[in-house]
């Protein structure tokens, strides 16, 4: 170890021969960074008490308070402060006891100032490691911490992004279970003037917040035009855009968009990469599956012209269903995912007011206590007309 790094430390000398400790506090003064100068034991021992040194260096034999006895109470004290005895040939028997107490070397006098130095050196590189140590932790946790205040401010503007108030639709049933604290998953909705429901359901690419930060552009569209009440395939194609102008090329963003008419039972849908959606009679029969015939936005370029699927249901009633693909590939304890199959049959073996909750309570129970790796979306739509 260089001993340009006894410089960072604090060095207790504690010698009570002045002629010794005078030729000493020369030499050691300009090598370390504080030096503590004590004449016996106890003198030695109020300074470190007031001080906390990193390294101790000690004569054994001294008055009032021996070198033994303030190794003992230093290594009481912590056990990590290095103590290192100068001592003369006539006091080797003392060595085995200060041994015992696990001093960590010793220097014979005459004191060979070339391995004092190199005592120094073996005894300060434990305490510079646990101070790198230390500042590393520190260090690191700082930084979790501003990663976690980045995140949940990621989380909070997410949470206004997909504008609460809009999602309290009477008509809307809604679980969106993130896997962290910012979801990759992104709901938004809006109701125009003339009834008609527009819905998006977004899935970026990964999840947390690297994948929140590819929907901010597509959210920002989605509510500027649909509330000029533009049409879908305008609407995806400017989508599209965004995401494949504003993200690194291997992120993309799984979408489905939908328009609403629940007064000429019309539904307009646009599926780049999401589960199919479903419409649901009153009485638990799929009526129409909306499956997935294009490629997530991000993609393709400005060529890209989107093409929507137009439904129009005839029976009165029913409930539309679209979920993110987190929600089948839950998997249990076993690694069974929950999948779609099961999804669907669970949807339909409830009454359309309790499908949500049964499907909350099932996707809980089959996970146990395994954590979902994915954000877990389902969206639930009355079509009421």
């Amino acid at each position: 170890m260089p001993n340009e790094h006894l410089k960072q430390l604090t060095l207790l000398y504690a010698e009570d021969d002045p002629n010794i400790r005078e030729e000493l506090v020369h030499f050691l003064t300009p090598r370390v960074g504080t030096l503590l100068v004590a004449q016996n034991g106890q003198e030695a021992w109020e300074l470190f008490a007031a001080h906390r040194p990193d390294i101790v260096v000690s004569d054994i034999m001294m008055p009032v308070k021996d070198g033994l006895k303030l190794a003992a109470d230093i290594k009481e004290k912590n056990r990590a402060v290095p103590v290192i005895f100068t001592t003369a040939f006539n006091d080797i028997q003392y060595l085995h006891q200060a041994i015992n107490l696990g001093i960590d070397g010793y220097v014979l006098k005459p004191i060979d100032l070339e391995k004092l130095m190199e005592a120094l050196a073996k005894g300060a590189e434990p305490v510079l490691q646990a101070r790198q140590l230390a500042a590393n932790k520190a260090m690191l946790e700082a930084y979790h911490e501003a990663a976690e205040e980045e995140r949940y401010l990621v989380a909070e503007l997410m949470q206004r992004m997909m504008r609460p108030e809009n999602l309290k639709d009477p008509h809307l049933h809604y679980w969106l279970q993130p896997t962290e604290v910012v979801s990759g998953d992104l709901v938004a909705t809006y109701r125009a003037r003339n009834d008609r429901f527009y819905l998006m359901l977004a899935d970026s690419t990964g999840h947390g917040l690297p994948a929140a930060l590819n929907l901010l552009p597509i959210n920002h569209i989605f509510y500027s035009m649909a509330g000029k009440g533009l049409p879908i395939s305008l609407i995806v194609e400017e989508m599209n855009w965004a995401v494949k102008e504003q993200s690194p090329a291997d992120r993309y963003v799984a979408a489905l968009l939908a328009a609403i008419d629940p007064h000429n039972r019309v539904i307009e849908i646009w599926n780049g990469g999401i589960p199919p959606a479903l419409l649901i009679s009153q009485e638990g029969q799929v009526v129409h599956a909306f499956k997935s015939v294009n490629l997530p936005l991000g993609i393709l370029d400005r060529t890209f012209a989107a093409r929507t699927e137009v439904y129009q249901w005839q029976e009165s009633g029913g409930q539309f269903m679209v979920h993110s693909d987190g929600l089948a590939e839950a998997e249990n304890e076993q690694g069974e995912s929950f999948g779609a199959e099961r999804l669907v049959a669970t949807l339909l073996a409830a009454p359309p007011a309790g499908r949500l909750a049964t499907v909350q309570a099932a996707v809980t129970e089959h996970l146990g206590s395994r954590h979902a790796f994915d954000d877990m979306t389902l969206l639930l739509l009355d079509c009421n007309g």
